[in-house]
């Protein structure tokens, strides 16, 4: 008997209520969603006249990406030492997995980018920068911060280097290291890569709006830029929308969402945000729209528990317990030691049981990666059990980098409040 995966399992149980409920929800979705989709698709995208040209021959960024695979592949198999084909080959698998969530086309793209580096090591920064962020995809924090102290100590004073250095350290917690190694980037206003991984710093430290300038500067140069994957110039905006969703800007996060739809019809990442836009609004039905496109493509574990909750305030109970099965399915396959927007999920709607396991994992994790939101999801872990001083701690260290973000506010007010009236 043929063993099927996890994945497989579940996209067999939810391959035929998904259907019908897509069929219904569009049905359902007012006017006004629909016009946002229609709206984002109307935004000016530049391209130039070559490109032009190329797109009435090949339709969409996935054909491109397999033909770059097949060609690339064949260089590969060519030749045995081959570092820049192995690496070029590495990045057109990476770009591929973010568009399709292939775990696949990453791990290959891991092994890829070890085999270049085994070739060479001098002036291969492409390969280090690319294996560390495979190990970040997958979690392995602390591999990926040796990868990239490597590389730095092999092209000393690199921004692209510093700026990775200190994003690994933003997700471990080392926030001492994170801003010494940002203080010394050199920044041009030109490597939009290295200005997205300052304002995520400069977010995480409490200085959103320095963290909204580079991003939307960065967003300046890529839009200026007709060579890059759709894909991964629609990240900028998508990521400029995380930005303003967290600091409760509603209006400014829907706005960049659209025009990451704009720059990559369909983004499953764009529509997951503006499910949580409307989930913020309270237009349920608006969330379960979006939301529904989003997992048609990907099933991807917070946009599944957005359903969740979607449904459940319409009164949904069989379709939100659905999607938050689906949820829990999903959120187990992924990297690390918690989901966390899963044990977010859990910690508000689940059972006694599964809030203690969400507890055990978060302690688990924190072990390892003591960021703010691992600190914030062990607070309200904490809280939910009941033990409020520990959990008014874990609080203090999860609001200690001053980071404007309206969750933990939420969540550090409901504990003091609890404190306050026992």
């Amino acid at each position: 008997m043929t063993r099927l995966s996890t994945s497989h399992l579940l996209i067999a149980a939810l391959s035929v209520t998904t259907a019908v409920m897509t069929i219904v929800a569009v049905r359902a979705w007012d006017v006004r969603a629909t016009n946002i989709v229609q709206r984002a698709r109307a935004l000016p995208v530049t391209m130039s006249a070559p490109l032009a040209e190329l797109s009435q021959i090949v339709t969409s960024d996935a054909e491109i990406l397999d033909l770059d695979v097949a060609f690339y592949q064949q260089r590969v198999n060519a030749d045995r030492r081959g570092a820049l084909d192995r690496i070029a080959l590495a990045t057109t698998l990476s770009t591929r997995s973010r568009a399709t969530g292939s775990t696949s086309d990453m791990s290959r793209a891991e092994s890829l980018a070890r085999e270049s580096i085994a070739i060479s090591e001098r002036r291969n920064g492409r390969a280090f920068e690319l294996l560390a962020s495979t190990l970040m995809s997958r979690h392995a924090f602390r591999d990926a911060h040796a990868v990239a102290a490597r590389i730095d100590s092999l092209e000393p004073n690199t921004p692209s280097h510093l700026a990775l250095l200190g994003e690994i350290e933003l997700e471990l917690g080392a926030y001492d290291s994170a801003a010494a190694h940002f203080r010394a980037v050199r920044y041009d206003g030109r490597q939009f890569t290295v200005g997205a991984r300052l304002a995520r710093w400069y977010e995480v430290s409490g200085r959103a709006d320095i963290a909204r300038d580079l991003m939307k500067r960065s967003i300046i140069g890529v839009d200026k830029r007709d060579d890059l994957p759709r894909e991964q110039a629609a990240w900028f905006h998508y990521r400029l929308g995380e930005l303003e969703l967290r600091t409760g800007r509603l209006n400014a996060a829907q706005d960049a969402f659209e025009h990451a739809l704009a720059r990559n019809d369909g983004d499953i990442r764009a529509l997951g945000g503006l499910a949580r836009v409307a989930v913020a609004r309270g237009e349920w039905r608006d969330a379960i729209g979006y939301g529904e496109l989003a997992t048609g493509v990907q099933l991807d574990p917070t946009t599944l528990g957005t359903l969740a909750q979607a449904y459940a305030a319409l009164g949904d109970s069989a379709q939100s317990t659905r999607y938050a099965s689906a949820m829990s399915i999903s959120a187990l396959t992924q990297p690390g030691s918690i989901h966390r927007a899963w044990g977010l999920h859990l910690l508000d709607y689940g059972t006694a049981a599964e809030r203690a396991e969400v507890l055990r994992r978060a302690r688990d994790e924190i072990r390892e990666r003591g960021d703010v939101y691992g600190h914030d999801l062990l607070a309200w872990a904490l809280f939910r059990a009941g033990q409020l001083n520990e959990a008014q701690r874990e609080m203090r260290v999860a609001l200690s980098q001053r980071t404007e973000d309206m969750q933990l506010t939420a969540h550090a007010r409901a504990i003091d409040s609890a404190i306050a009236s026992r």
